[in-house]
C-alpha cells in the first residue's frame, strides 16, 4: 500500500452514495494517493470508506476521525 505524497481531506457525508463513490474515483483519476474522511454525522464511516474502496483501484482511504461513542471495541477492531 502506497499512499503517496499527496492526498485530498474530503467530507461526503452530504453526498449521496453514487456521488461519493464518482467524487473518490476523480480524487484517483488526478493523482492523488489517498482520501481521508472524517466521521461526524450520519455515515458509519467504516461502511462508507468500504464502498469507496470497492469503487477505485488503487486510493486508500483513511479515516481521519472513528467516533469512539459510535461502536465498542469489538466492533472498532472488526471494522
Amino acid at each position: 500500500m502506497k499512499i503517496g505524497k499527496l492526498g485530498v481531506w474530503g467530507v461526503t457525508e452530504g453526498m449521496k452514495a453514487a456521488d461519493a463513490a464518482a467524487f473518490a474515483a476523480r480524487v484517483e483519476r488526478w493523482g492523488y494517493g489517498a482520501l481521508w474522511l472524517p466521521e461526524a454525522v450520519g455515515r458509519n464511516v467504516l461502511v462508507h470508506s468500504a464502498l469507496l474502496l470497492a469503487k477505485t483501484e488503487r486510493l486508500v482511504i483513511g479515516t481521519g476521525i472513528a467516533n469512539i461513542y459510535a461502536r465498542d471495541p469489538i466492533a472498532m477492531a472488526a471494522g
